[in-house]
């Protein structure tokens, strides 16, 4: 470890030497990140609270293990998409009892939604349209920042495939929003 903070890496090691600070901190850099891209994921703040809880879960379960050929932020994202696709699955096999054929509806906290403009609403409902491969695609790249190269880490594909489906998910929703389709309908 050199000076300042501590690396991800850092604090893993600190961790396997019994280090009880070492994990909390972890948590704490990347929770806000995994919350965010799994409630882009699934649209619901309860289950994107589950699946922080699980990939932590999985990283503590991991750390014995963590071999360091990757970034950690890249083995937090992969198996938080690999839970949130689980969630996903899981809600789409149970029936709803408001299951009346309409639209879901995003219901978001009203202190944030008064903040943002129509435009960023209607940007963020098209987003939660997209198809799953397109919508994870473009969380990872334009909301979380990430490279094409570790996006391709995490989804378990090619980087031109990456690439694609960024460029179409992005497709998908410009012209959501400039007909306001819904995003997963168009056939581009």
């Amino acid at each position: 470890m050199t000076g300042g903070a501590p690396s991800d890496d850092d604090l893993v090691r600190m961790s396997r030497s019994g280090d009880k600070t070492a994990f909390p901190e972890l948590y704490r850099r990347h929770k806000q990140k995994i919350m965010n891209f799994a409630f882009r994921m699934t649209g619901d703040r309860e289950t994107s609270a589950d699946v922080v809880q699980e990939t932590f879960e999985y990283l503590f379960r991991k750390i014995p293990d963590y071999r360091f050929e990757a970034k950690l932020a890249t083995l937090l994202f992969r198996a938080a998409r690999s839970i949130c696709l689980n969630a996903i699955e899981k809600r789409r096999r149970m029936p709803s009892p408001m299951d009346d054929g309409s639209e879901p509806v995003y219901m978001g906290d009203p202190a944030c939604e008064a903040e943002r403009s129509d435009l960023a609403a209607s940007a963020f409902g098209a987003l939660g349209r997209l198809p799953d491969l397109y919508r994870e695609a473009v969380a990872l790249r334009i909301i979380e920042g990430l490279g094409c190269a570790e996006i391709a880490s995490i989804l378990g594909c090619p980087e031109g495939t990456v690439k694609s489906r960024v460029h179409n998910g992005l497709e998908l929703l410009r012209k959501a929003l400039t007909r306001r389709e819904p995003a997963g309908d168009s056939t581009a």
